[in-house]
């Protein structure tokens, strides 16, 4: 194993058990068995490490957003809204896309005060929103009744739903137990969507 993988595994193991602010580099060089000197020669500083690690995840989350988007918005499309309100396959994918890599997606929600990823939550759940707000938009041009939302009260829930689904990461489900609660939850969120934004 070269250096930087040694070194990325042993700041995955450090952030994994102290969170990213409780880690230093001259813990992980110690686990390297190398100087902090040789440390900054490979990383400049512990954010560069902590942003490998996770990136992985953070790059997973950006293509399931956009690709999600294109997909329902497609089946709402081509199919009609009754057979995108009946699609359950967007959790089973976010479950999909967490198992691949969960110690990045524990880092990057469970470990990671201090970094420029701590609300990362709130990142995801505006992209939804605004991704949401648009086909709204688009529906109503198209003479569908939608009703009047605050945007603050549709953030509110989206952050509920989301939060929810991460509790799978915090409390490490097995997958198979982390598929059927997301199914739980696309079942009781879905129901109160459809009330909740008319359409």
């Amino acid at each position: 194993m070269d250096t930087k993988a040694e070194i990325i595994n042993a700041a995955k193991a450090e952030f994994m058990e102290k969170g990213f602010q409780e880690t230093s580099m001259r813990t992980i060089a110690g686990k390297v068995g190398i100087t902090a000197t040789a440390l900054y020669r490979h990383y400049k500083n512990k954010e560069e490490i902590f942003d490998t690690i996770v990136e992985p995840a953070v790059s997973a989350w950006e293509v399931m957003c956009r690709s999600e988007e294109i997909r329902q918005t497609g089946t709402a499309r081509e199919q009609g809204l009754e057979t995108m309100w009946k699609d359950n396959d967007q959790a089973r994918f976010i479950v999909d896309m967490i198992y691949k890599y969960f110690d990045a997606q524990k880092l990057l929600f469970c470990r990671s005060k201090g970094t420029k990823y701590e609300n990362y939550l709130h990142v995801i759940v505006s992209k939804i929103q605004t991704a949401t707000l648009n086909f709204m938009k688009e529906l109503e041009n198209g003479g569908i009744h939608i009703n009047q939302v605050d945007e603050k009260e549709m953030h509110l829930l989206l952050s509920a739903q989301y939060s929810a689904m991460l509790e799978m990461i915090e409390h490490d489900f097995s997958y198979d137990e982390a598929i059927h609660y997301a199914d739980t939850l696309a079942t009781f969120f879905k129901e109160g969507w459809r009330k909740y934004l008319g359409f």
